[in-house]
This record gives C-alpha cells, sequence and structure tokens, in this order.
C-alpha cells in the first residue's frame, strides 16, 4: 500500500544530519514535510500516527537501533507498506548487504551523496505518483 501522504519522517540523532536534510527538503522538495524524531521510539510512534510517504532511519540510535526499528516498522499494520531508506555512517560492504538483507529498500551512506539523495527522491516520488 503505498501512503497519499506528503510527509516524510526522517529518524535521525545527528542534529548536523537533520539540519542537512531539512535543507535538502526545504531547497529541493517543498511539496513534502519534513517530520523530524531524534530517537527511534518517538520515530516509530510519529509513523503510525501520520503514515508518511517514506521513512529515513538512521541505523545507530541511542535507543533502538534502525535493524530492530525496521523490523517493527515492517510488522505494524500501519507502516508495513511503507518503503524505508537506511542513512547511515555504517558504509561497508558487509554493512550495505546487511541492510539491503534486513529490507531496507536503500541504503544511504554518510556523508550523503546529494546528486544521487535527489535523484533517488525523484524516481521514488514518480514511481508511487505522489
Amino acid at each position: 500500500m503505498i501512503s497519499a501522504s506528503k510527509e516524510i519522517l526522517y529518524i535521525e540523532d545527528d542534529e548536523l544530519s537533520m539540519l542537512t536534510m531539512r535543507l535538502i527538503f526545504k531547497k529541493k522538495f517543498p511539496e513534502f514535510t519534513l517530520l523530524e524524531a531524534t530517537t527511534a521510539k518517538q520515530g516509530i510512534e510519529m509513523a503510525i500516527k501520520h503514515r508518511p510517504f517514506l521513512i529515513m532511519l538512521d541505523i545507530l540510535l541511542p535507543d533502538i537501533d534502525g535493524y530492530e526499528s525496521l523490523q517493527y516498522l515492517q510488522r505494524h499494520p500501519h507502516t508495513s507498506g511503507i518503503p524505508v531508506w537506511a542513512v547511515t555512517a555504517c558504509a561497508l560492504s558487509s554493512d550495505i548487504r546487511k541492510g539491503k538483507e534486513a529490507g531496507f529498500e536503500r541504503y544511504i551512506t554518510k556523508p550523503i551523496n546529494m546528486k544521487n539523495l535527489i535523484e533517488w527522491m525523484k524516481t521514488h516520488t514518480m514511481n508511487a505518483k505522489v
């Protein structure tokens, strides 16, 4: 199920990463509302409440890691159909493989390649016809 929401949830505890994403969305994707959560627990609650179009999730969070959060989101009836992208500093090839095997639709490593992120977002929004 594709959400009709124009909201994208970013779950990230690093302030600089959050600021960077906020600026990207303000400049390149003003049609979307960027919801922000700094812990996995807060992010999961927001995902259930808002049912965003896309969830972008850091792997290394202070309360629950991204893999456990992903499993919860995949099992919950309100969030199971929402694509989840990892956004993380865990950039080894084994990390990327583990992330894809876990079920992340896309695995984005930090520092974020802005050109790629913008292209992926454009492709994702066109394919979902949001």
